[in-house]
């Protein structure tokens, strides 16, 4: 049988660029080109690879870990949650201990080891992946758990325990080294009880929740990596010996290609340490979690579509364990539900849709290939940088990685504010008026401030969405308050077919700070439009009006609605021109389109809107 490829003429890559500049009215090829916020270049179309790379394979062949989360405060709450997840469907579990960042607000309340005896009662730990994310405590828990281990009489030798230590991650989160770190004594504490897991965590969340590129965190990962190699090795540890004490995790978000390439890339990077060690390489563990960057309060249920697209990325290249953060996290303490979809997230993706079953799935594809090696030559790039400094310790007192990283985490803020990076159902296409979800308990209000400086100046923790939840707080809290939200008028001009493009941005574009949309099936004249506005009450107005609408028209109608009271008037769906400055004159406040600083006009547009309610 022919298939259809065979029947197609070949075509060079000469002849298809021809073809796309045609169609590009004008643009350069270059247009089609884009940029991270670390200036790396992702082209629209990459060579074949034809000679075989280098791959990057899970520890252990075969699905990753399915890693629940466990958060609940009351242990024995936390344990029957975790039993049933296993039940479910989990393989693994990642205990989250009260006070550490990572419990955001919440987690277990390990006071001793009748606490973790509690936590993890009825559980056979020989038959599953533990990680403790306990932040600072996790040297604190390691001999407790060696205790319980004992008490139970379990083989230490059989259980697969990632304590998760990380002094280096903790230093960047709080600007802290915590005191008297105590690594190669508790190495040895384990080592001798049996234990055969990995004490060290190279932790990619702290740079990933300051606004970190994928390349930042991946250079400081291997840095911190390096860091605990000498910390080992200079008490006494072989190399050999070192590197199995060491695991890594990384932030797994939903840009598919950028994701996607880091956890590829992120093994190839630790194989060229370990063979400038003189080691040879061998798979190391790479725990993912879904990132905590990209979760919104607002439209929850986006947030299963985005870390089910964060699965797909960690796991189809090299993930050993998985944990997706429930939906719900943002809002409060998860309930069974949400918990359930983060479980199932991962089950439908490993069972149904297949995607372990193929090792590497994106080696060879030239895309895939070349973003690799650009994200590692960047990333290698960056951890000599802090090498030159000394080591990441040394690098992050004298501020190194927090300048690198507060340059990329200023160009993803501003694409923020400007909606070229769009949040779904949070500055694009929110759901005003939204029914509340369930969660076991509300969020407290303030979580994961930054600290003041210590050793080094801390890296924040910010989520994209932050800037237009709190516009839209503000408008909850008015409708809470009065039963009605700051509402903005349409001042729509001629038939529905003409206008209704530029009327559905423009209530799309204000609903983003809760600016609920007052619209109308159109007016003729702009006098009518001026009439309505001032029946309906509003103090403010956007003309929405057809491409055809001559700018005389605009101004006038722009005019009419400042003598009817409007204290702002926008215009939508219209791009800056010769005329801007006209209207700008007639009383437009700005020109609502693609490119605008949507954020800056917002706050404005709300504070207007909250006042002239007050008054």
């Amino acid at each position: 049988m022919v298939g259809i490829a065979e029947t197609l003429p070949p075509a060079s890559e000469a002849e298809w660029r021809a073809r796309v500049e045609r169609v590009l009215d004008g643009r350069p090829f270059e247009s089609l080109v884009s940029t991270t916020f670390e200036a790396l270049k992702i082209a629209p179309l990459y060579p074949r690879v034809t000679s075989e790379g280098r791959c990057a394979l899970r520890q252990k062949p075969g699905a990753w870990k399915i890693s629940q989360r466990m958060d609940h405060p009351e242990p024995e709450t936390a344990n029957a949650m975790a039993r049933a997840d296993l039940i479910g469907g989990a393989d693994a579990l990642t205990l989250t201990i009260s006070q550490a960042d990572a419990a955001r607000g919440f987690g277990v309340r390990i006071e001793g080891e009748r606490d973790l005896d509690a936590a993890l009662a009825g559980i056979d730990l020989d038959l599953i992946l533990l990680r403790l994310d306990a932040g600072a405590r996790a040297l604190d828990l390691a001999p407790t758990f060696a205790s319980m281990v004992r008490n139970r009489r379990l083989t230490s030798a059989s259980l697969d325990v990632d304590f998760g230590h990380d002094p280096v991650g903790h230093l960047a989160r709080t600007g802290v080294l915590p005191p008297g770190c105590g690594t190669a004594e508790m190495h040895k504490l384990l080592r001798d009880a049996g234990f055969a897991g990995h004490l060290l965590l190279a932790d990619g969340r702290p740079y990933h929740e300051a606004g970190a590129g994928e390349a930042q965190e991946l250079g400081c990962v291997i840095a911190t990596a390096v860091e605990y190699l000498r910390l080992l090795e200079a008490n006494g540890l072989s190399l050999e010996d070192t590197r199995s004490e060491i695991a890594f995790l990384l932030a797994a978000d939903a840009d598919e290609f950028l994701s996607l390439a880091k956890f590829r890339a992120l093994r190839l990077l630790w194989a060229g340490v370990e063979s400038a060690c003189g080691l040879t390489p061998k798979p190391t563990r790479v725990h993912a979690e879904t990132a905590f960057r990209m979760m919104t309060k607002y439209d929850p249920f986006v947030n299963i579509l985005r870390t089910t697209m964060a699965v797909f990325c960690a796991g189809v290249d090299g993930a050993d364990a998985i944990t997706v953060l429930p939906f719900t996290l943002t809002l409060g303490l998860p309930d069974n539900f949400a918990r359930r979809i983060a479980r199932n997230t991962q089950l439908i993706l490993i069972h149904e849709a297949k995607l372990a079953k193929v090792a590497d799935p994106a080696a060879g594809a030239g895309s895939f290939e070349a973003l690799t090696e650009e994200l590692c030559a960047r990333a290698w790039s960056l951890f000599q940088k802090f090498e030159a400094q000394g080591g990441m310790i040394a690098s992050l007192r004298a501020g190194v990685p927090q300048r690198e990283i507060a340059a990329a985490a200023a160009a993803r803020r501003d694409a923020i504010a400007q909606r070229t990076l769009a949040i779904t159902g949070t500055s694009t296409f929110p759901l005003l008026g939204e029914a509340p979800v369930d969660v076991l308990e509300p969020a407290p209000a303030r979580v994961n401030e930054s600290p003041a400086a210590g050793d080094c100046v801390p890296l924040p923790s910010r989520r994209d969405a932050e800037p237009y939840e709190s516009l839209r707080a503000a408008s909850e809290e008015q409708f809470r308050k009065t039963g009605q939200r700051p509402k903005i008028f349409l001042a729509n001009l001629g038939r529905p077919q003409g206008f209704a493009t530029a009327s559905a941005y423009a209530a799309n574009f204000f609903a983003a700070a809760g600016i609920e949309a007052a619209s109308n099936e159109g007016f003729e004249t702009p006098q009518e439009a001026a009439d309505a506005f001032r029946a309906s009450g509003c103090k403010i107005a956007c003309i929405c009006a057809p491409a055809m609408v001559s700018t005389d028209a605009l101004i006038d109608a722009a005019r009419r609605l400042r003598e009817a009271g409007a204290a702002r008037i926008y215009l939508a769906g219209r791009e800056p021109e010769v005329a801007e400055t006209a209207l700008l004159e007639a009383g437009v406040a700005e020109l609502i389109c693609a490119g605008s600083d949507t954020l800056a006009i917002l706050e404005d547009t709300l504070a207007v809107a909250l006042r002239e309610r007050q008054s």
